[in-house]
This record gives structure tokens, C-alpha cells and sequence, in this order.
């Protein structure tokens, strides 16, 4: 569904938010072409991805089958789940429209195990020899590293100890793949990680991913807000040449349960619940809610309630009503980091995650790519519509 927001919203936000040197004058030109896309492709989703790609592949760099983990040092395969045709068919989409296929690998170890990998040379070299093997054999154009242990599960009194073999890893790694003339990409959180060592990472990798997302995950909040965002590019940026950046946009939100009243029947609590896109904006309509454009961090939200029924631990009948916050990025939300990246010079932008866009996304994308600052035009004035829908009932079994 097309959202309209209200005109001029674009250049307000971004020349109130994004403080250092989006307003340029007229004659700006940007350093290269426009930015480029790349997208993670999931296992669980490869039939929805392999659509989105195969339909936008013209403005893409690169594709990543998101479907790999690193298990112990010589143990690096796919997930199980992963659909066994899905690899030749991203391959061969891939390669008829001069796209790098690549495979991403998470770290699928335990707490501290990747780390104590790599801080032993053997092992260490041992890991590189099973990454590119898994490129060789599978015919993969390159790697992207997806191992967030570190930064999530270790611990920051890590950090320190570990940074240095992160960056002698990627060091080898690199140069391992380049020498079967194989790429590296790197997908880490902010600088703000500093085990990461954007710098040095810098130096020796051909792309660094910036997941800049997931700003809310405890309680009910914007997924990426703007300003963050433009500051999480401006410090990657004193650290990284930009053309070495790609910045990771999402198209997915969350669906948080804010406040319950009454007593809810036995069975699950109620819990944020994961959505797409598409499957947020399907969930508005269902409601009869449009959803509301917060300026201030250029995402989309609503709320709503819905009420459970059941019985309780005794069996006696019980009701409550979840009141329920959603934010998402949807097609516009995407246009305006996309013209951050396009405006700041960085190679591109990194969908999180194909399949969970809509087809008006791609839109968006273009509108960035030919430096258009506002998007979508507006015809009319827009108005602001209410956000809290009337209870839905819910029956708990």
C-alpha cells in the first residue's frame, strides 16, 4: 500500500536531522555513479527474495545468500533449511545480469568460541582455509562475514583481547580470497563496536556493511532512526573511504505489546512479534489504521489493541486487552537513507531483508539514485489519521 506523506517532509527532516553536509548547493555532484544495492537473501524467504532480486536486479552489485554458519573452525556449511535449488538459481540470476553472488556466514558457535579461534594462528588459518573452500567449491563470487558473537554474546571486557585477531582474521581472509580473485565483505554493527576496528577492517576488506538497525529491541521504538543513522555514517566515515561503506537499511519492523489490562487467559504472554515490511502494512489495513509519519525519525508507526479470551489456570473465563505499538520502515523510510548513502558518496545500500520489502520500495530506491531529496510527491494535502483501532478479539486456546 502507497503511503503519502506530507510535502516537503523529506527536505525537513534530513535539514534538521542530518547535520553535516547533506544541504548541498544545486551544482553537487556526487564522486561516482548512483548507489548501488546489495541485499541479504535469507534461507527461510528465498522464494520471496529470489523475486525481489530477480525483478530490480539492474541496480544491484551484489546478492547474499544469507544460508551459512560457521560451527568450529573447519565446520562452515549451509542451514539445514536452506531450499538445496536455491543456490543455483540466485547463481545463475546472478551472473546473467553481471551481479557478484556472494554467501553469508554467521558465527554459529557458542559464546567465545569463534573468538578463542581465532586467537590461536592455527585454528585461525584453519578457518580461512574452510571459508574459501566453501567460495571455491560452491562457486560463490565472495564472502560476507556475519559474526556478531563478539560483539552480542562475549561481552565488552572482550574487546580488547579480541580485536586484534578479528582484524589479523579478516587480514588473512582477505587475502586468501583475493588471490582466487574472491571478494570480502564484512557486515558489523557501528563503530561504536570498536572490536570490530573499523579502520583497520578498512584497509584489507572490499565492502564493510553497516547494520544500522535494531536501534529498539527491548521496548516499543523507532527500528533506525535518522539522526542515528546520519551518525553512525559520519563516524564510519572519518574511519572507512566512504566508497568502501554500504549502509544497511531495513525494511521490517516490530510489533510490541505496550500495557495489559485484565487477567490473560494460560499460554504465551504476549511478545513482540517480528514484521516484514509488507506484512506491516498489511496488519494497518486489516484494522482500518493509517499509519502515522514520525518526522523526527522518518519511520512509520500505529498502535492498536487486541483483546484475549479464555480461561485462566483454573479454568475460569478471563479477559485482557493488549494495547500494541508498531514501528517499520516502509517505502519512504527507505528513500530517505537511501539518499543519505547517495548523498554521502557511499557505494550503496544493503537491504535487511530481500523479500520483506514492498514493490513501492524500489521505487523509492530510484528516486534516491536520481538524487531526489523529496519522496513520493505529494497532489493534495495529506492529513494525520488516528492510530488506535477498536479491539480486535483473540481466543486463546
Amino acid at each position: 500500500m502507497r503511503l503519502l506523506a506530507v510535502a516537503g517532509i523529506g527536505v525537513l527532516i534530513l535539514a534538521a536531522v542530518i547535520g553535516f553536509a547533506l544541504a548541498r548547493t544545486p551544482s553537487w555532484k556526487r564522486t561516482g555513479p548512483p548507489i548501488t544495492v546489495s541485499g541479504w537473501a535469507p534461507y527461510w524467504q528465498t522464494d520471496s527474495a529470489y523475486a525481489s532480486f530477480s525483478a530490480n536486479s539492474a541496480v544491484f552489485s551484489d546478492v547474499s545468500l544469507f544460508a551459512y554458519h560457521a560451527t568450529g573452525a573447519e565446520r562452515v556449511g549451509p542451514f539445514d533449511q536452506l531450499d538445496p535449488n536455491a543456490v543455483g538459481l540466485f547463481q545463475q540470476a546472478a551472473h546473467r545480469a553481471g551481479v557478484k553472488f556472494t554467501a553469508s556466514i554467521i558465527d554459529g558457535t557458542d559464546a567465545h568460541v569463534m573468538a578463542a579461534i581465532l586467537a590461536d594462528p592455527a585454528t585461525r588459518s584453519v578457518h580461512v582455509h574452510a571459508i574459501v573452500q566453501l567460495a571455491l567449491t560452491s562457486g560463490f563470487d565472495g564472502i560476507d562475514l556475519d559474526y556478531e558473537k563478539f560483539a552480542f554474546s562475549d561481552g565488552r571486557d572482550t574487546w580488547d583481547a579480541t580485536r586484534p585477531n578479528w582484524v589479523a582474521f579478516v587480514t588473512e581472509l582477505a587475502a586468501a580470497l583475493h588471490k582466487e580473485s574472491k571478494t570480502l565483505t564484512v557486515s558489523v554493527p557501528d563503530p561504536g563496536y570498536s572490536v570490530y576496528d573499523y579502520e583497520a577492517m578498512g584497509k584489507v576488506v572490499d565492502h564493510i556493511r553497516i547494520m544500522a538497525y535494531d536501534y529498539s529491541t527491548s521496548e516499543a521504538g523507532p527500528i533506525a532512526p535518522i539522526d542515528w543513522v546520519a551518525g553512525v555514517v559520519e563516524a564510519a566515515k572519518k574511519l572507512v573511504p566512504a566508497d568502501k561503506l554500504v549502509l544497511g537499511v531495513p525494511v521490517y519492523g516490530y510489533d510490541w505489546p505496550v500495557q495489559v489490562d485484565g487477567t490473560c487467559p494460560v499460554g504465551p504472554k504476549p511478545k513482540k512479534r517480528n514484521l516484514s515490511t509488507k506484512s506491516a502494512a498489511a496488519l494497518a489495513a486489516s484494522k482500518g489504521i493509517a499509519p502515522i509519519w514520525d518526522q523526527q525519525r522518518a519511520e512509520r508507526t500505529f498502535s492498536y489493541s487486541e483483546q484475549l479470551v479464555g480461561n485462566d489456570s483454573s479454568g475460569n473465563p478471563v479477559t485482557c486487552i493488549v494495547k500494541r505499538s508498531v514501528w517499520y520502515a516502509d517505502a519512504q523510510a527507505v528513500h530517505i537513507r537511501a539518499w543519505l548513502a547517495e548523498r554521502q558518496d557511499l557505494s550503496g545500500i544493503s537491504l535487511w531483508s530481500l523479500g520483506s520489502e514492498d514493490t513501492v520500495t524500489w521505487e523509492g530506491i530510484a528516486a534516491a539514485r536520481a538524487d531526489l531529496s523529496t519522496w513520493p510527491p505529494v497532489t493534495e494535502p495529506a492529513t494525520v489519521a488516528a492510530t488506535t483501532a477498536s479491539s480486535a478479539t483473540t481466543s486463546a486456546s
